[in-house]
């Protein structure tokens, strides 16, 4: 064979060689190397409720911002504060009833020691003493308007008993003087009548002696009735100090009770106004602001203000799924976690933690909008030794298993054909 013939056989053998590599490359690749069938998606690195979000607690207008979109804040920093017009006008009036109240109850308990106080001794009984001594201790004894008014009829009885001291002096000094008298005229008539006298004069003695005699009977008649008044004016003085004490004792009753509820909501709306001043309850920074709050800005009670991101090292992965792996996505799965950050490439391993309920769209106010869902990932323990940052983009996939690329090629080739005759 000639030279040239070698070299032509030569060259054929090599491309056979070739072509029966490439062929078994082919061969290789396409029904013996094995592909994993994996579910892609995008997810964020976080912790577990990173996310705060803050409502609104109560109505009102806005009328100081102390945080913005990407501060840092700290926990119990002020971030908003806004005024209930109609909570603060209604604490007004609740305080200024309250102290009316409070000062009105104050009078009825002086009032109330006022009339079983030391100025109606006489009147007092054992029980009005026990009362006084029990609750009026510190209490000033003033009387106002309504213990002036008893304190009349006390007077008046006080009046009355003197004049019946000052009349009895008077009758007994009276007394006294007829007694005398009588017996005077008693001593005459008997020398008359002795001495024979005159039965005219007689008669007049007996007359005067009469006379004398219906006078000290007046005398004790006219005890009587003063003794008749004044137990009345005394009876009379104490169904009037009973009457007020009773309506006393239900004034400061029914005004106490009202005066506990006024507190309470007194104290209710002090507390709706300390919280009108919203502070974060985390460390963090504040990652949303509604639109449209700013200063002046009217917010309903439970209205959405801010959103706030804890402070903090990653500890899980929220991923988004388009809707069509929803098949992949079972919780306990395994699924890998890559960072695709420059000059910092790896590969993690985690698990689904939890699935959202439904898919979610990408454009809420598009119908129409392609969905996904929401997956929360558990990372390995390299991923948490590694401390990351919050808010770092990574790629996650679910792997369902490993198949051929025939395999594969066999998978998408529908398993039935449908064919319509027109």
């Amino acid at each position: 064979m000639s030279g040239k013939g070698k070299k032509l056989a030569s060259q054929v053998a090599g491309v056979a060689g070739l072509v029966t590599a490439l062929v078994l490359l082919f061969v290789y690749l396409v029904f013996i190397h094995r592909i994993e069938v994996v579910a892609p998606g995008q997810g964020l690195t976080g912790i577990q409720e990173s996310n705060v979000a803050l409502k609104s607690p109560s109505n009102g207008y806005v009328v100081s911002m102390f945080a913005s979109v990407g501060g840092m804040v700290s926990k119990g920093d002020p971030l908003l504060e806004f005024r209930n017009l109609q909570d603060e006008y209604q604490l007004q009036e609740v305080s200024k009833s309250l102290e009316l109240d409070t000062a009105l109850l104050a009078d009825y308990k002086q009032e109330r020691c006022f009339l079983t106080g030391p100025v109606f001794e006489q009147g007092n009984n054992a029980a009005d003493r026990s009362f006084h001594q029990r609750s009026c201790q510190d209490q000033p004894l003033h009387g106002g308007t309504g213990g002036q008014y008893i304190l009349n009829f006390y007077e008046d009885y006080l009046q009355e008993q003197r004049h019946i001291l000052e009349l009895e002096i008077e009758q007994k000094r009276r007394q006294a003087e007829l007694f005398n008298k009588k017996e005077v005229l008693s001593k005459k008539r008997a020398i008359m009548i002795r001495g024979g006298g005159e039965t005219l004069r007689l008669y007049d003695l007996d007359t005067e002696l009469s006379d004398l005699n219906n006078e000290l009977i007046g005398f004790d008649i006219n005890k009587i009735e003063t003794q008749k008044n004044l137990n009345d004016k005394f009876i009379t003085f104490q169904l009037r100090r009973s009457e007020r004490m009773l309506t006393l004792d239900e004034n400061i009753q029914n005004l106490s009770s009202e005066i506990v509820q006024k507190r309470y909501q007194e104290e209710l709306l002090l507390e709706m106004k300390k919280k009108a001043v919203m502070r974060s309850p985390v460390d963090g920074s504040v990652l949303e602001l509604t639109d449209g709050i700013s200063i002046g800005t009217f917010v309903q009670e439970g209205s959405p203000i801010y959103i706030l991101k804890k402070e903090g090292a990653s500890q899980e992965v929220v991923a988004k799924f388009d809707s069509r792996y929803r098949y992949f996505l079972q919780q306990g799965r395994e699924v890998k976690i890559m960072t695709n950050s420059t000059g910092f490439s790896k590969v993690f391993t985690g698990t689904i933690a939890d699935v959202s309920s439904d898919s979610l769209p990408y454009e809420p106010n598009q119908e129409g909008s392609n969905r996904y869902y929401r997956v929360t990932i558990t990372p390995d323990q390299k991923f948490l030794d590694l401390q990351l940052n919050l808010g770092i983009d990574v790629n996650v996939m679910v792997v369902e298993n490993e198949i051929t690329a025939f395999q594969y090629i066999l998978s998408v080739i529908p398993n039935v054909f449908n064919f319509k005759v027109w």
